[in-house]
Formats: C-alpha cells, sequence, structure tokens
C-alpha cells in the first residue's frame, strides 16, 4: 500500500493506553527543575530539565508544538512534517517510518517526541542516552492527552488548556447544530484500488461519529480491504473519498465516472465528495477539529 497510507495504518495499531499519561515536574529552579513523564507506552522518562532542543518523528506531534508556541524549540522533524509552513524549514531526520538515527544523534536533542509505531527507533535512541517520549495518541479522546502531555514537557501547560477547550468548545457547537437531524450513512474510500475503507479504530471513522455520521464500514475494523459487492449492498447515503485516494489524486468526477462507483445510488444522485486534505483527518493533532467541520459540512452543508 502507498506510503502515505502506510502512515494513516498506523494511527490504529496499538492498544489504547490514554489513561497512563502523565506528568510530574519536581521542584527547581527554572529550567532546571527534572520533570518525570510516564509516556502513552506508560513509560517512565526523567528529563533534567525543560527541554530546550526537541526532535519530533510525527507529524502530529510537531503540529501540537507548533501549536503550543514551542516551536522555536524543535531542531528536527521528519519528511511528513510539512504543518505550519515553519515546520519545512526544519532538517529532515527521516520518515515517519525510518528515522535517521545518525542525525538524530547529531542534533543532541534534549528530549524526542516519538509515534507510538517507533518502538524500534526508540530502543536505538535510548541506547544512545537519548531521552524518548512518546507522545503521539492512538484514539480521538486520547488527542486532547497528548497535547497536555507535551505542554507539561515544553512549560506551555497554560497554552494547552486553551487549545483543548477551544477544540471541545467548537466541537460543541458543530453538534448542538446537527443533534436534530437525520444522521447520513457514509462509505469512505481511503484507497480506490485495491478499494480500502476506515472500519471501527479509526480517525476517519471517530471523524465521521463526531460529524453526525454514520459509518457503514464500522463493522469491520481498522483499514481494512472492502469488497465492492459489500458496498453496494451497504447502499450508504454519500460517497465521500480522501483526496489522494490514488496516486494521481481523487476529484468528484472521477468517482462519478468510476464503473463500480457509479452503481451506487447516492453516486446516481450527486452525493458524491472529495475531502480538500487527508491530514487533518488522520493526524492526532489540533486540527481534527478542522476534520470535523468540514465533514460536518459535507454530511449536512452549510
Amino acid at each position: 500500500m502507498k506510503k502515505h497510507i502506510m502512515l494513516l495504518v498506523s494511527c490504529i495499531m496499538v492498544f489504547n493506553l490514554f489513561g497512563c499519561a502523565g506528568s510530574q515536574q519536581h521542584a527547581g529552579p527554572g529550567d532546571t527543575g527534572k520533570i518525570e513523564i510516564v509516556d502513552f507506552k506508560g513509560r517512565s522518562v526523567v528529563l533534567d530539565k525543560k527541554p530546550r532542543k526537541i526532535v519530533s518523528l510525527s507529524p502530529s506531534n510537531t503540529e501540537i508544538l507548533f501549536a503550543l508556541g514551542a516551536g522555536d524549540k524543535v531542531v528536527g522533524v521528519t519528511s511528513f512534517c510539512d504543518y505550519p509552513e515553519e515546520a519545512k524549514k526544519i532538517e529532515r531526520m527521516g520518515d515517519y517510518e525510518g528515522p535517521n538515527i545518525e542525525l538524530i544523534r547529531k542534533a543532541q536533542p534534549d528530549v524526542v517526541l516519538a509515534g507510538y509505531v517507533q518502538e524500534e527507533t526508540v530502543k536505538m535512541l535510548e541506547k544512545m542516552g537519548i531521552p524518548v517520549i512518546i507522545s503521539e495518541a492512538e484514539s480521538f479522546e486520547a488527542i486532547y492527552h497528548s497535547i497536555s502531555l507535551i505542554g507539561e514537557i515544553t512549560g506551555t501547560e497554560t497554552e494547552a488548556e486553551k487549545i483543548i477547550k477551544g477544540m471541545k468548545d467548537k466541537i460543541a457547537e458543530i453538534q448542538a447544530k446537527i443533534k436534530d437531524k437525520e444522521k447520513p450513512r457514509v462509505f469512505y474510500v481511503v484507497w480506490k484500488d485495491p478499494l480500502t475503507t476506515a472500519g471501527s479504530r479509526t480517525f476517519i471513522n471517530d471523524v465521521i461519529k463526531a460529524a453526525g455520521g454514520i459509518n457503514v464500514a464500522e463493522k469491520v475494523e481498522s483499514w481494512a480491504i472492502y469488497s465492492a459487492e459489500e458496498m453496494i449492498k451497504d447502499n450508504p447515503d454519500m460517497l465521500i473519498a480522501a483526496l489522494h485516494s490514488t496516486d494521481e489524486g481523487m476529484t468528484r468526477e472521477d468517482l462519478s465516472r468510476d464503473r463500480i462507483f457509479s452503481m451506487l445510488e447516492c453516486v446516481k444522485q450527486g452525493k458524491v465528495y472529495v475531502m480538500p486534505d487527508d491530514n487533518i483527518i488522520s493526524r492526532p493533532g489540533p486540527r481534527i477539529v478542522l476534520a470535523i467541520e468540514d465533514m460536518a459540512r459535507v454530511l449536512y452543508g452549510d
């Protein structure tokens, strides 16, 4: 499966350890106070001080760091870290699936913020004496805690609280507007060939539900290859596709002309949509709210 789809797949590969993550700061003057972190894998990590040099190994960690105002501390990112614009100027240290250990070592970071499927990388960095904290959320609800955890690491707790409150308020506002509306049934195309969709335990499924929709493929788990016959049998009210569900990119016209999709009643009625940004719907960070807003707009209109 294509590289950007592999990045999506990584979002649901482990069990939810959300309740285990947290931190405790020990008294100390200024930045010299030690911080003890219990990360998303239940690992206890002690930092001698608040980090001044951070390497981020996942796009969501990078986005959270910049949202918290800690982007100036980031000295290394992956090739997938493309938001905000400032992140593109930071040195690339490999990609999500294969971080460059030597480049990370040369950067001499105070801490590395890792994704939750990068366990081999974590082990190699720890052998070099580099502290690593797994701070990437693996569930929708855990996004809030990921923001809070990174806020504690960087000393931006107040900003983290503001971001979390803003996210929750916006989601509540969206849901209040649609609470009495009939929920449309949706099929989401993650990849066209082979036909792949988002089942339960995926961020896309959570976004569809938060936006007031019903995912007809929730009966399957994770990112699943789905039969065309089953999709047609499901008879969704809407067909929604990722913008990059093909190498060339997907359009409404592509979906409408497709031999299989054109058999769906919803496609015949023109209820076909392409999400404008794959990243916001698949990255466990603050912009997940924008994905919910976009999805609600697709499901219910402006």
